[in-house]
């Protein structure tokens, strides 16, 4: 039985591609051991991933997680008796304060959505790709909520869409669209995505709003890289940073944090709470982009105290 056949026996299709990314890491790390790799090996190479790849807390969490299934299929096909690292449990604190002051303006928001990079393979991608900066920027989109749009959830007619709840606790809503997106759907809609559609042969029905160029779903995963596919290295946009973005300055404007609330699909206030910046942060971020000399000094004399 190869690792694949064992991943899609025991664990979720959905996590087949990542696991099998994950567990040829921990392999190509150690090329002629992998099999009889023991504790302290798995802990060298959780060492080597902390000094070297900047991954996220939870990034290394799942990294661990693919070991360890890794280990459960040797197991199982009995080409070793023990698991080395069953019980090992990583504790890496993920920092959940959202940096305000570091967040995108409307202008540059803006800026992303006038600016998006036409793809060099389908002209048809390219009112796809607007459309999804689009519900980025306007309607502070998850990349899980637009990978899990369907055409019902698209009301030109009233200008509107609908974003169901999801399992990550946000609540469902209705929001407005913008004047120039309605233009973008309703091309999209009639002429682009038909085109799409008409490449997926085992699923000529597929409901699924946003199309891959062959008319497949879209992983949400895949939103980040075909929103940066064709942008310099220095120029790449984060979806998440950009919802946190639209949610801070929404607020900074709106008095009712429970408007904002509602707007964001946030389960809780004090969610929408942490998007709220103080004066002095704003302040400091005024200094930041109006009087970058006088934030390097401050830092000099911070330093030197």
């Amino acid at each position: 039985m190869t690792i694949k056949e064992y991943l899609l026996k025991t664990y979720s299709k959905s996590t087949l591609n990542s696991n099998l990314y994950n567990i040829k890491r921990f392999t190509d790390y150690f090329p002629h051991k992998a099999e009889k790799a023991g504790y302290r090996d798995v802990l060298q190479y959780l060492e080597y991933l902390r000094k070297n790849c900047n991954l996220h807390p939870k990034t290394l969490k799942h990294r661990l997680y693919a070991v360890k299934i890794y280990f459960n299929y040797l197991l199982e096909t009995g080409k070793r008796k023990d698991h080395p690292c069953s019980e090992l449990n990583l504790k890496d604190k993920i920092n959940k304060q959202i940096q305000v002051d570091t967040l995108y303006s409307e202008q540059t928001l803006e800026h992303f959505f006038e600016t998006a990079c036409p793809s060099r393979r389908k002209h048809r991608l390219d009112n796809r790709n607007k459309i999804i900066i689009s519900l980025l920027v306007y309607q502070a989109l998850t990349v899980t909520e637009i990978a899990k749009l369907t055409t019902q959830d698209i009301n030109l007619e009233k200008g509107e869409i609908f974003i169901p709840s999801s399992k990550f606790h946000k609540q469902s809503r209705t929001l407005p669209l913008k004047a120039k997106q309605i233009l973008l759907f309703y091309k999209y809609l009639n002429e682009d995505r038909g085109f799409l559609l008409s490449y997926n042969k085992s699923n000529p029905d597929e409901q699924t709003f946003i199309l891959g160029q062959y008319g497949e779903t879209v992983h949400p995963h895949q939103i980040c890289r075909i929103i940066n596919e064709y942008r310099p290295k220095n120029e790449k946009i984060q979806p998440l940073k950009i919802r946190q973005s639209v949610i801070a300055n929404l607020l900074q404007k709106e008095n009712d944090a429970r408007i904002v609330q509602v707007f964001a699909g946030h389960k809780r206030i004090s969610t929408t709470e942490q998007y709220r910046q103080s004066e002095l942060e704003a302040l400091q971020a005024a200094v930041n982009q109006y009087h970058p000399l006088l934030h390097f000094f401050s830092f000099e004399r911070k330093k030197f105290n």
